[in-house]
């Protein structure tokens, strides 16, 4: 069953039926003749006034919007997340999950930036975590780190070079934009409302130009105050900033992002770096969905570890944030280390 504004009854309605207020439900005829089967109303203007109720409700979308109105999610969501005699309810799959690296792009004046991205329908989740382009990891048979990785060998040779340090799942996709990319994506949402004061010092803020209290700005002004942190704040606090600004995004239009996110990385694919596929992108639309109407829980840190002022190096503490990260309990993953070869 749906919901639709209210409709007077009109003599010659199908078996009796009547179109009741907007508080009551339809029957399921009904719905097809929304659909446009009229010609199973022996009252033809009935059929009409349903149709044009339907089509009218929609008419004004755009300026409902301005006026503070937030869409609704689509109809397969919405029937999907109530009871209904008859039709069976969606629930997610195991496909609904997706390990992400993003990886910000640098450019001839900027350092590259890194994100880890957890979503998983069933446990209703969404978890990033922001790593420190300082991070050493694995190069061959030395070592780097992974800002430097990027440079040298791009965002393949990243997500091997983590899968082997932080131990990710080996279904971790990568994907890489361009800082301007990044930007026309994320302005489809409008001003961000960050606060930094948990990520930076009172010292920090002021260094950066942040403010303790929380601020609205652009993807490209949060892009900017980040790299403006280079070489001024802790690799760690930067990285928390980084983390701050994504919670925002996940947390501020996280209805809008099942259709909104995937259509975006499809209009810029040809400027992308990414292993992701058509199918993966209609998984995460999927997703997205999924988590959007669950209100999923969202969580977001830095990853933490040890800074000696040239490297910053992995802990106890790097690998139950990566733990935590797939809501994996320290128990299960050393049964699981243990059961290796």
């Amino acid at each position: 069953m749906q919901f639709f504004r209210s409709c007077s009854h009109e003599r010659g309605s199908p078996n009796g039926e009547v179109f009741y207020p907007q508080t009551r439900r339809f029957p399921a005829a009904i719905l097809g003749g929304l659909q446009g089967e009229a010609t199973q109303y022996t009252d033809k203007k009935t059929a009409q006034a349903v149709c044009n109720a339907y089509e009218n409700g929609f008419s004004g979308r755009n300026e409902m919007k301005e006026k503070g109105w937030r869409p609704r999610r689509s109809l397969r969501t919405r029937l999907a997340s109530r009871p209904q005699s008859g039709v069976a309810i969606r629930q997610p799959k195991e496909e609904n999950r997706l390990s992400l690296l993003v990886c910000i792009a640098p450019t001839e004046t900027t350092a590259p930036g890194f994100l880890l991205l957890y979503l998983n329908a069933s446990q209703n989740c969404i978890h990033a975590l922001a790593l420190p382009g300082e991070l050493t990891v694995p190069f061959g048979t030395d070592e780097t780190v992974l800002s430097d990785c990027y440079r040298a060998a791009g965002p393949a040779r990243c997500r091997e070079a983590l899968l082997s340090a932080l131990s990710l799942p080996e279904d971790t996709h990568y994907l890489a934009l361009a800082p301007s990319v990044l930007q026309a994506i994320a302005d489809r949402y409008g001003m961000l409302r960050v606060g930094f004061s948990g990520a930076l010092t009172a010292e920090e803020l002021a260094l950066t130009g942040c403010s303790s209290n929380v601020q609205a700005i652009s993807a490209r002004e949060a892009e900017e105050l980040l790299n403006g942190m280079e070489d001024t704040v802790p690799p760690a606090h930067k990285a928390a900033a980084r983390a701050a600004v994504w919670d925002a995004f996940f947390r501020q239009e996280l209805e809008l992002l099942p259709a909104a996110l995937p259509d975006a990385l499809r209009a810029h694919s040809s400027s992308l770096l990414t292993d992701l596929t058509a199918q993966d992108l209609l998984i995460l639309e999927d997703t997205l969905e999924f988590l959007a109407d669950r209100s999923a829980t969202i969580h977001t840190e830095a990853l933490p570890g040890e800074w000696d002022g040239e490297c910053y190096t992995l802990t106890d503490d790097s690998h139950a944030a990566v733990q935590a990260l797939f809501n994996v309990s320290p128990t299960e993953a050393q049964l699981s280390s243990a059961s290796e070869p």
